[in-house]
């Protein structure tokens, strides 16, 4: 079978329709697609169109990336991109690391395939069957996590996935990555960004800016519990100063 053929027979096998079915929708005879997956026959422009819009597939993809191989698997949510994976020798998707150097990186080529590859590769047994990535913290705005930390989190197909309060790896297009409690606001089109530290401020991300988006599932951490503690003692008296002086100021003016 050509690479076109292939593609379109695996992307319909992976969404468990028939022949008949896929051929239904692209308003062809069976017969027609099965030429298509066959190699016997290629697909016009607005076939080929009709199937990327269908499998949600970039064309370019459809027409130049083995898919029935794993190169490339695609996911498509609301304001974010297509999602590139790797998979392993048993075509199960990997769990790739993307660390705190590589976020540049990261931003600007998360959608292609040959980059992902070279990220290392991390393997979690007790995660149930899905897409993952883990991303390395920086900075300390959501203690008592920290930087260096690492948080496996699980790809958010869609916007209206989100539940509000839980924690997310926000990928943006143009402030990079960060570790943050959401609050989802459809009505706005914005996300409310809170960090688990009271020191840093809330703020609002809108939908245009967000490029994917991932759960908290996990974290590997590499600090010592006395250690967190001490790190969330220290944050909290922070605080408390800090609260102390504006209290004093109040004071004073009155």
């Amino acid at each position: 079978m050509s690479k076109i053929g292939n593609n379109i027979a695996h992307l319909r096998k992976q969404r468990k329709w028939t022949q008949g079915e896929l051929a239904q929708k692209l308003n062809i005879p069976r017969s027609t697609l099965s030429g298509y997956e066959r190699a016997y026959a290629e697909p016009g422009i607005q076939s080929l169109v009709l199937l990327s819009e269908i499998f949600e597939v970039p064309l370019e993809n459809l027409l130049t990336r083995k898919l029935w191989e794993g190169e490339h698997h695609t996911f498509q949510g609301e304001g974010m991109k297509v999602l590139a994976i790797s998979v392993d020798s048993d075509k199960k998707a990997n769990i790739e690391l993307v660390e705190a150097k590589a976020e540049a990186g990261y931003t600007g080529s998360f959608d292609d395939p040959a980059f992902i590859k070279t990220l290392p590769k991390i393997y979690m047994p007790s995660l149930s069957e899905g897409t993952y990535r883990a991303f390395e913290i920086r900075g300390d705005s959501m203690l008592p996590m920290s930087e260096s930390d690492i948080v496996i989190c699980s790809y958010v197909e869609s916007l209206e996935d989100i539940k509000d309060g839980k924690t997310y790896v926000v990928v943006t297009r143009d402030e990079g990555i960060v570790y943050k409690r959401l609050w989802n606001n459809p009505g706005t089109r914005r996300m409310i960004l809170q960090s688990d530290n009271e020191l840093f401020t809330p703020y609002e991300l809108d939908y245009s800016q967000i490029a994917e988006l991932w759960a908290y599932q996990a974290h590997i951490s590499f600090q010592e519990p006395g250690e967190i503690s001490q790190s969330l003692l220290d944050t909290r008296l922070e605080i408390m100063a800090q609260d102390l002086k504006e209290i004093k100021l109040g004071m004073r003016k009155k």
